[in-house]
């Protein structure tokens, strides 16, 4: 399973003036490494937070959502840029008051592909019923999007069997060894594994709601 990676996001311009001026505030914030995180970057690199005297340390979490609310209960980082519906069901679910939810990020819905491997029989979302999912974990976007897609098409979610995998490369191993039918995923992400010829992409599940929310801790 991958392991969250820390970075120091900052200016050179920054890092410099660090060493002269008082010490700044270190955020510690985590999100997936995908492209939806670019502007954060992009804005460290610009010295865009120095106005403020803060200082990003950013956290890839690889396992997604999950991964994400649970650094927050434990007091890991300090915000997580999250899918929505992982951070709602983990407040429901949940202690409700472990954080708090500050706005969305991103208000587009999220395109969720479903993943089979090439070699699989499965043809099309019909053919989905009696399969097992790999999901990145209980709670998980790739599990909460499974429940809503069975919702949507009139099947039972509590039918569903699962295989937790804990990541993209976790899924590609799974769905290769037999271990699971299929995977959901946001579908640019994993766009690089159908053009390669190693998943079939069988169907598209978009979220009803805005797709990343920002949640930190209080």
């Amino acid at each position: 399973r991958a392991a969250p990676s820390r970075t120091m996001l900052s200016s050179t311009k920054s890092a410099v003036r660090a060493g002269l001026a008082t010490a700044r505030r270190v955020v510690r914030v985590g999100g997936v490494p995908e492209h939806f995180n670019t502007p954060w970057h992009t804005a460290a690199a610009n010295g865009s937070f120095d106005a403020a005297g803060l200082e990003i340390a950013w956290t890839d979490f690889p396992g997604g959502t999950g991964a994400m609310t649970s650094a927050l209960r434990a007091g890991e980082i300090d915000i997580a840029i999250a899918l929505t519906e992982g951070l709602v069901a983990d407040l429901h679910l949940r202690k409700p008051d472990a954080y708090k939810l500050l706005g969305t990020y991103v208000r587009t819905p999220l395109t969720w592909g479903v993943h089979v491997s090439a070699k699989s029989a499965l043809k099309g979302m019909g053919d989905l019923v009696g399969a097992t999912y790999a999901v990145s974990r209980m709670g998980s976007g790739s599990h909460l999007m499974a429940c809503v897609d069975a919702h949507q098409r009139g099947l039972d979610p509590s039918t569903l069997a699962y295989e937790i995998v804990g990541s993209l490369d976790g899924a590609r191993a799974a769905l290769s060894r037999g271990q699971a039918d299929v995977f959901m995923w946001e579908k640019f992400t994993t766009k690089f594994l159908v053009d390669a010829g190693e998943w079939r992409r069988v169907g598209e599940v978009p979220t009803p709601w805005p797709c990343f929310t920002i949640a930190a801790s209080h």
